[in-house]
């Protein structure tokens, strides 16, 4: 397999076909994503970027022994999958612990079942804490960089040799971080939690605001994710795996637009509930405060003020729940649809 170099995205125009397009698309690259309307490999579907990556150097595609790599943000699952392709010997050698760490990154997901869940959980948290404190959290990217395509290009360049230097540490020696301390903590903060299998809904009772990786660390079934916290408090929200393509069979985003309405309908307490259009990566309702900006919603919900409201517990439940009954019923689960589908069937719901 040739050198590769890491090129920022907007230059996939002077190297058209010529370009390896890791977790994003574009029609001039090669691409190697899970994002909707990036074209898989054949034999190399799989829920998460990485793992589409590792299951191509698997394949041996001929593809890859093409130049350039490039991605149009950072994140984690979008920087596993680059290193991969710059380090497939290794990529393979730990193809479980990147799949993990992709699952952890991008759909906030534990699998507990794995031997090395707690490292892949550490690492995680050791690259969330040095993207942070050496350049910019998710969404946070300085105003002096034009575009997030820009910003990303030294996490990139820092990070595919810095990876390479902890990947191979035993668990003790992986840098401890208090991001990872607060998972382990918040894991033992929950009370409770479920998942109503029909509607693909997850119901997490705890003690207080979680940490996104613990509140959503057994919610592989499920497409949308309900927390409950004393005095009232809650939120509910689509996950990502409904913005991407998966492999997983789940029923399509609809509005909660009507369902805001009907909350407000009995809402006492003087605020407001909303939520995000249906084609936001993670649209979440949640009682209206401060507008949060697009940083702000990507932090864990310990990190930002859950208002209480009027409405017991079960009874927001049970509002909630009988929603997406009464939708999902007449709606059956199966591939992502794209969005131009996603817009049709809504607008007909709704109409």
């Amino acid at each position: 397999m040739i050198n590769k170099t890491f090129i920022p995205f907007y230059d996939i125009k002077k190297y058209p076909h010529e370009v390896l397009v890791v977790d994003a698309h574009h029609p001039q690259g090669f691409d190697l994503s899970h994002w909707r309307g990036a074209p898989v490999p054949n034999n190399c579907h799989a829920d998460t970027s990485t793992e589409i990556v590792l299951k191509a150097i698997q394949n041996q595609l001929p593809e890859l022994n093409k130049k350039y790599v490039t991605n149009n943000h950072y994140d984690i699952d979008g920087f596993l999958g680059n290193w991969a392709i710059f380090n497939p010997k290794k990529a393979l050698e730990h193809y479980n612990l990147l799949t993990e760490m992709a699952q952890i990154g991008d759909f906030r997901e534990i699998n507990f079942k794995y031997s090395d869940w707690e490292k892949a959980l550490k690492i995680v948290c050791w690259l969330n804490e040095e993207e942070a404190e050496l350049f910019y959290p998710p969404f946070g990217a300085p105003e002096i960089a034009e575009k997030e395509m820009e910003a990303c290009v030294p996490k990139y360049i820092h990070f595919l040799d810095a990876f390479s230097n902890v990947v191979d540490l035993p668990i003790e020696d992986v840098p401890e971080t208090e991001e990872f301390k607060l998972v382990l903590k918040h894991l033992e903060k929950i009370d409770g939690q479920e998942t109503i299998n029909d509607i693909r809904m997850h119901i997490v009772e705890a003690q207080e605001p979680l940490h996104y990786y613990a509140l959503y660390s057994k919610s592989q079934s499920a497409d949308i994710v309900m927390s409950i916290y004393p005095e009232n408090r809650y939120e509910m929200e689509f996950k990502y795996t409904t913005w991407i393509n998966t492999t997983r069979k789940h029923f399509p985003r609809i509005s909660m637009e009507k369902l805001c309405d009907q909350l407000n309908e009995i809402e006492k307490s003087g605020k407001k509930w909303e939520a995000e259009h249906f084609t936001d990566t993670a649209p979440i309702l949640r009682l209206k405060g401060a507008k949060l900006n697009k940083k702000e919603r990507y932090l864990s919900p310990c990190f930002r003020p859950i208002y209480s409201s009027s409405i017991a517990p079960e009874e927001f439940q049970n509002i909630c729940i009988n929603y997406f009954r009464a939708h999902y019923k007449t709606l059956s689960k199966g591939e992502t649809l794209d969005w131009k589908e996603v817009r049709k069937l809504n607008e007909e719901i709704f109409a």
